[in-house]
């Protein structure tokens, strides 16, 4: 996102005005180089612009099947009822850096410029991982630095649980979390795909997405290796059998690059198209980089501040499983 330069004082200030132009090119130049950080963000949640405190994110049951009717008939009415919802409330964030008066006087205009593109570059990774810990965490909340955030979905369940309901009558819980580690082959990533592509909806209706994404830590070598060759072998991996192997070309893989596990390989699933018609995954930028610079009278140092709100939240669990995970169900291969 474009960073936001508010009225700066720095500019008006005989002895910091050149500099303060220059830092704010500077800032302006990181924001447009390439950055993993944003890659990651755009590869796993979807990204929107908020104009409120916070978003709610709402949601109705599905229609049934078409009913066969008689010559002349009237088609039934279906039973249409309010589904599960979610707020997602945005936070603040905020990082300053001072370029002191003896800098000015001593020229030290690459160090300044370094705290410049630093600035930003901590915006993007602490966007980041917001992201990757609102996603990656197991629990029903997680810990920011020192705020608690809630990651609850609309049924009001950590995003992975075993006991996901419906809203209407009948439909069984339904789990998104396995203990199940990935495993040297692809018996448990074709088994966990296939329960992805039929879970149900809050109706109780099989929703048939396609599984398509793998996110895996980035600590995790061994795992990141076995992945790559298994979404990429023409034959089937560690077999001498001469046979194709079926999940070439079906996945992508992201390595997280904020997601580090100090134990286990855990990895989740997700499917692209329900994150999107599900808006499964969401991330909202309600202020993008705000940067405001002003000269402090009694030090005569240069003070910047960097502002902005985000969120990031879930409003629906089907679109992401999470395998290797420290509790869980736990599937049986005979």
């Amino acid at each position: 996102m474009a960073i936001v330069f508010s009225k700066n004082s720095g500019l008006n200030d005989d002895l910091w005005k050149v500099t303060a132009q220059v830092l704010q090119a500077v800032m302006q130049d990181t924001d447009n180089e390439k950055s993993d950080f944003d890659a990651f963000v755009t590869s796993v949640f979807n990204e929107k612009d908020s104009k409120k405190y916070a978003e709610k994110l709402g949601s109705i049951t599905s229609l049934g099947n078409f009913d066969i009717v008689d010559e002349g008939d009237k088609a039934p009415l279906d039973d249409i009822q309010a589904g599960q919802s979610k707020l997602i409330v945005h936070k603040t964030f905020s990082k300053s850096f001072v370029c002191t008066r003896e800098s000015k006087d001593d020229d030290d205009i690459d160090i300044m410029k370094t705290m410049a593109a630093n600035l930003v570059r901590s915006y993007k990774r602490t966007r980041a991982q917001f992201a990757s810990d609102a996603l990656t965490t197991e629990s029903a909340s997680f810990t920011f630095g020192t705020k608690k955030i809630d990651k609850t979905t609309g049924d009001g369940k950590a995003l992975f649980a075993t006991d996901h309901a419906g809203v209407k009558a009948g439909v069984a819980a339904q789990s998104n979390v396995f203990t199940n580690a990935f495993g040297t082959d692809t018996k448990v990533l074709n088994k966990l795909a296939n329960i992805g592509r039929n879970f149900r909806n809050q109706s109780g209706h099989i929703q048939g997405y396609t599984f398509d994404t793998i996110i895996i830590p980035s600590n995790v070598p061994e795992l990141e290796d076995l992945i790559k060759r298994i979404i990429r072998s023409e034959l089937i991996v560690g077999s001498s059998n001469n046979d194709i192997n079926t999940q070439k070309g079906l996945w992508n893989l992201v390595v997280d690059p904020m997601w580090q596990v100090t134990s286990g390989a855990p990895y989740i699933l997700m499917s692209s198209q329900a994150n999107k018609e599900l808006r499964g995954s969401m991330f909202y930028d309600r202020v993008p980089l705000d940067v405001k610079n002003q000269v402090e009278l009694h030090t005569r140092n240069l003070e910047w501040n960097g502002y902005s709100r985000m969120s990031a939240g879930f409003n629906d669990w089907r679109h992401v499983i999470l395998g290797g995970a420290s509790a869980g169900t736990t599937l049986s291969f005979s």
